[in-house]
């Protein structure tokens, strides 16, 4: 097929501005991208597995907890030992909220429901507690104060623990 040099300057010169103007978007849009990655600031948002460290005289052995923190200040945790013999109880997962006090130093409170075997309300557990995250944004440590609470939410028992957690990271298979 016979093509003039006008039209075929044309095909050229339309190839060249849509390439350019492709490699445009590209760079526009993977700049923010690559800046937001090397600006990166250390956060509590992100999912954890967290260590919970009893006082000695509580005997009661560590326990692990998942932890994941939102970014509109919400959480959301479950513990590992969510059912109970002695007493028979079930926990729920947790559901709470957050807040950053200071450049790595962060509040939470958060709520549990207690049920009997028989799924009837027997109480609430009840924690708040204070963070604070390390220059990496990988490890956070704190201390949290847990109470046990009656379904009118009178104190039954209390428990201060020592907290350290981990960030899950996105790992390749």
């Amino acid at each position: 097929m016979f093509h003039s040099a006008r039209t075929h300057r044309r095909a050229v010169t339309t190839l060249i501005a849509t390439m350019a103007l492709a490699t445009a978007f590209v760079v526009a849009g993977a700049g923010p991208l690559a800046a937001q990655g090397s600006s990166k600031k250390p956060t509590l948002v992100g999912s954890w597995l967290e260590t919970v460290i009893f006082p000695p005289e509580f005997g009661r052995p560590p326990l692990k907890s998942l932890s994941s923190y939102h970014s509109d200040e919400t959480m959301s945790c479950t513990d590992q030992g969510n059912v109970t013999l002695d007493p028979a109880n079930v926990y729920s997962a947790c559901h709470g909220a957050w807040k950053q006090l200071d450049k790595h130093t962060y509040a939470y409170t958060a709520r549990e429901l207690i049920s009997d075997l028989s799924g009837n309300l027997v109480g609430y557990l009840k924690f708040r507690g204070v963070y604070t995250l390390s220059s990496s944004g990988n490890e956070y440590t704190g201390t949290t104060l847990a109470d046990i609470l009656d379904t009118d939410g009178n104190v039954l028992a209390s428990v201060e623990v020592a907290n350290a957690g981990e960030r899950i990271q996105v790992e390749l298979p």
